[in-house]
């Protein structure tokens, strides 16, 4: 039976340390990986090129970088954007981002 790989991105920064230090690496590796999918955005693991290629291997083996695809996008007069977004499922997701009236601080609204 084959193993479903797990979204990385579903994992916390400590829970990639966990993930190295079970593997029998060091914990910093979580770090490395953590920096790279959210703060450099990587899109492959090959892309994490300060990370062996024996550890990227492994990476491969273990999980998948699922991303978001923007699959239309409207621009209204008032700068209100409107996203419909593809996620790696093929579900669409829409999203709605209203900018603030000048010197107002933005709304978010509570649920």
């Amino acid at each position: 039976m084959e193993t479903k790989k797990k979204d990385i991105r579903a994992l916390s920064k400590e829970q990639l340390r966990d993930f190295f230090v079970k593997e029998g690496d060091q914990a910093f590796r979580g770090n490395q990986v953590y920096e790279w999918l959210w703060n450099k955005g990587a899109h492959t693991f090959e892309d994490m090129t300060n990370i062996s290629k024996e550890t990227r291997q492994m990476l491969e083996d273990h999980f998948v970088i699922n991303h978001i695809h923007v699959d239309t996008m409207q621009k209204s007069a008032d700068g209100t954007i409107k996203n419909a977004v593809r996620l790696h499922d093929g579900l669409i997701v829409e999203s709605v981002l209203i900018q603030p009236v000048p010197g107002q601080q933005p709304v978010f609204p509570v649920r």
